[in-house]
């Protein structure tokens, strides 16, 4: 009788992960795959195979919707259907990631043509005024009065004023070192206004049966749809194709059919709260940029 028991528990396979008893090739416990008992190099290339193509398509069955169908992932995650598609903030961290390095390497094709001797003065004179006529609006908008004579005056403030001035004729020098800072607080800044721009879908929908958790989602799906707008702009726009306003006239109408897919909103409710979202987004936008100007000249 022992002996018969014994046999039985040889012949039960468990993960070797978890110790839970398999039913199957994949434990249902923790998910490690244990079809193979020994480790070839064979089985490597295919568990890597295996991981590429099946991200691959979790992100194609991602990317689709999030352009076409406005809203979808949303309603998506919130109906729980969740394993197909590529979670939000990793979708998001990935299209800025990406977003935001070829952001880098356009400033920096600017610096190529200022530094490289013998360039076309042609190119030189069309890049010139972006980058001054920028750094002049960054200077004025740094162009704070403080009077170091006023006894009423903090010292902190007179020396962070002496600072900014310094900076601010530093940049006017050197436009391009402004564009460099820049580009090291823009990600950072731009991820900490996704729970902001939840915040303000949170309340427009404040009667609404849907947690904050779920507006915020939306924002990182919002937000990976504008980022790949403009990748898709840029990709344009180096292919010399030109389209004219259609990408902002699309950007314009993805957000109300958006909100009345993933909220179920009517279309006078959707476009009501768009442009309501619209217009206090843009104030943030504005207060972040001017917060961010502000940040990279007086830490220059």
């Amino acid at each position: 009788m022992n002996e018969t028991v014994a046999a039985t528990d040889d012949e039960v396979r468990r993960c070797r992960n978890c110790q839970t008893v398999l039913q199957g090739d994949y434990c249902h416990h923790c998910g490690q795959h244990e079809a193979r008992r020994e480790l070839r190099f064979g089985h490597l290339a295919t568990d890597l195979a295996g991981d590429v193509f099946n991200w691959d398509s979790r992100l194609w069955r991602t990317l689709l919707p999030l352009l076409v169908r406005p809203g979808f992932l949303t309603a998506e995650f919130i109906a729980g259907r969740r394993a197909r598609y590529v979670p939000p903030l990793r979708l998001y961290l990935i299209i800025s990631f990406i977003t935001f390095l070829t952001l880098s390497w356009g400033s920096g094709t600017t610096v190529q043509i200022h530094d490289v001797a013998g360039a076309d003065d042609t190119a030189h004179a069309a890049a010139e005024p972006s980058t001054t006529g920028d750094s002049e609006k960054a200077s004025q908008l740094v162009n704070i009065t403080v009077d170091p004579n006023d006894p009423t005056t903090p010292p902190w403030l007179v020396r962070l004023d002496q600072r900014i001035k310094a900076n601010a004729e530093r940049l006017n020098n050197n436009p391009e070192l402004f564009f460099q800072r820049a580009m090291d607080y823009l990600p950072q800044l731009m991820f900490l206004l996704l729970p902001l721009f939840a915040l303000l879908l949170h309340l427009c929908y404040a009667l609404s049966p849907f947690y904050y958790l779920q507006h915020l989602v939306f924002a990182l799906h919002y937000h990976s749809f504008a980022y790949l707008l403009f990748l898709a702009d840029s990709a344009l726009e180096a292919l010399d194709v030109a389209i004219g306003g259609w990408l902002g006239v699309f950007t314009l109408l993805y957000l109300p059919l958006a909100l009345r897919r993933a909220y179920a909103s009517g279309i006078p409710a959707a476009l009501f709260k768009s442009v309501l979202l619209l217009a206090a987004y843009s104030v943030l936008l504005a207060l972040a940029f001017a917060a961010l100007v502000l940040t990279v000249v007086a830490l220059l």
